[in-house]
């Protein structure tokens, strides 16, 4: 069985503190043979994991989180900009225009953006969106979420969709937190667990603690400062971080 990851951030996104490299060797220390790289509205960084994804040992599905007027949708194997702010519908076709598959995360996750169930049941029922929307994520190891996956749990009970597990990490020791398991090893094999709906969800049930949230809000200011934090590695001038990620150094 792989173990994929389908749901980190970079320092693309606004709230990130890793740098695509970070993201990739934290993914290689967690054991994980497929990410996806899904930054806010953002693709830079999924495409220069990619490139460096060799050097690791794993592969990296193309994947955005794309704001839709309904919520947060995780695209997967995509190699174009989906715009943000369409309804889900729209953009679960816009998605399945680019041979892409779509994941809902968190869903109705309170503060933070997220799409309903009857959102989720209405895309089900649309003859064309339906074949694109493949999963739902029902463990999120992210900080906000202890609560919330129980309430994903029982909305992905019998609705015809794969169940996933993701860190939603923003921090390098939280990838791999949040995981599924799927039949085979490659990205390939990662799609087709999840047309066919045989993955297994792991991971924490959500982080609640004092240490991460002060070590992401460290990390956090840092970036904001124009720094940035790689995988073990001291901090880094945002500037100079992605000429290291370049070369291979972090």
């Amino acid at each position: 069985m792989g173990k994929a990851d389908l749901h980190i951030h970079t320092i693309y996104s606004w709230d990130g503190t890793m740098t695509p490299a970070g993201a990739l060797k934290a993914a290689a220390n967690a054991g994980l043979d497929v990410i996806a790289v899904t930054d806010h509205d953002d693709l830079r960084a999924t495409f220069e994991a990619r490139d460096l994804a060799g050097r690791y040992g794993l592969e990296v599905i193309p994947g955005i989180e794309i704001s839709t007027r309904d919520g947060h949708l995780l695209a997967l194997f995509i190699e174009k900009m989906v715009p943000a702010g369409l309804p889900l519908i729209e953009t679960l076709l816009r998605i399945g225009g680019e041979d892409g598959l779509a994941v809902v995360p968190h869903p109705e996750a309170p503060l933070t953006s997220s799409v309903s169930r009857s959102k989720i049941q209405a895309a089900l029922a649309h003859p064309d969106a339906h074949l694109v929307l493949a999963g739902v994520e029902v463990c999120n190891a992210g900080m906000p979420y202890r609560f919330s996956n129980a309430r994903a749990k029982t909305i992905a009970q019998g609705l015809p969709l794969a169940r996933v597990g993701n860190s939603d990490a923003h921090v390098p020791w939280g990838v791999g937190m949040g995981f599924s398991e799927f039949p085979g090893r490659s990205a390939a094999d990662l799609r087709a667990a999840l047309i066919h709906h045989t993955t297994l969800p792991h991971g924490n049930s959500g982080l609640v603690t004092f240490s991460p949230i002060l070590h992401w809000s460290w990390n956090y200011l840092l970036r904001r400062l124009g720094w940035v934090s790689s995988n073990h590695q001291p901090q880094l001038p945002l500037v100079l971080a992605r000429q290291a990620a370049r070369r291979g150094n972090i």
